[in-house]
């Protein structure tokens, strides 16, 4: 039962939020979004052609958006604080007060929505089981997780005995197989070459 009423309560709380976030979100996020979303994509256009080295300039983009939202968002506060000022009958208190409670609102607008992708990632999984081509990849998980369990017991029993001790010994001392193996390398790594025995024969 509960599970059937995680259905209900996603979506309540997703169209819940939606509205939450809507008015700061389209007044106050979006706007600088936008702009510094097309402003970055231009400046990684531009760091692509004069670099020979970055691949997609991701870097780039994201230190652009930082810097231009550093300079938008109270850029857009001011600009709402002038419109109130000269195109609404407020007094210097209310509008002072407006202008105060902006950073607010634009945190609860990214926290409403990021909370909202929260809950849409949690419907969508039953929305997507209500298509029939969903249903029928599903339907056919359990026969793929046998066969890949079935084939990795397989490679294990194929590849495991030529470990040794680490696939037969009940308990495996890692430190211990570590050490082995480094000593082995030093080993082999500080035994004289062919090369060297020929070249140090010719000297004799």
């Amino acid at each position: 039962v509960m599970r059937e009423m995680r259905l209900p309560y996603h979506i309540a709380h997703l169209v819940f939020l939606t509205l939450l976030a809507a008015v700061p979100a389209i007044f106050l996020n979006l706007p600088v979004g936008l702009v510094a979303r097309k402003y970055a994509n231009h400046r990684r256009k531009k760091a692509l052609e004069a670099s020979a080295v970055k691949v997609h300039g991701y870097d780039v983009v994201l230190s652009e958006k930082v810097v231009m939202c550093i300079v938008l968002v109270p850029s857009l506060w001011m600009t709402y604080g002038l419109l109130l000022l000269f195109f609404t009958n407020l007094d210097i208190q209310a509008i002072a007060l407006t202008i105060g409670s902006l950073p607010l609102f634009s945190y609860m607008g990214i926290m409403a929505a990021e909370a909202g992708m929260v809950d849409w990632k949690d419907v969508r999984p039953f929305l997507m089981r209500l298509f029939p081509s969903v249903r029928r990849r599903l339907a056919k998980l359990p026969g793929i997780r046998k066969q890949l369990q079935y084939d990795l017991r397989m490679f294990v029993k194929e590849i495991g005995p030529q470990l040794g001790k680490i696939y037969h010994g009940k308990k495996v001392d890692w430190a211990e197989i570590q050490k082995h193996r480094r000593n082995k390398i030093d080993t082999s790594s500080s035994a004289p070459d062919d090369n060297d025995i020929i070249a140090s024969s010719k000297d004799l």
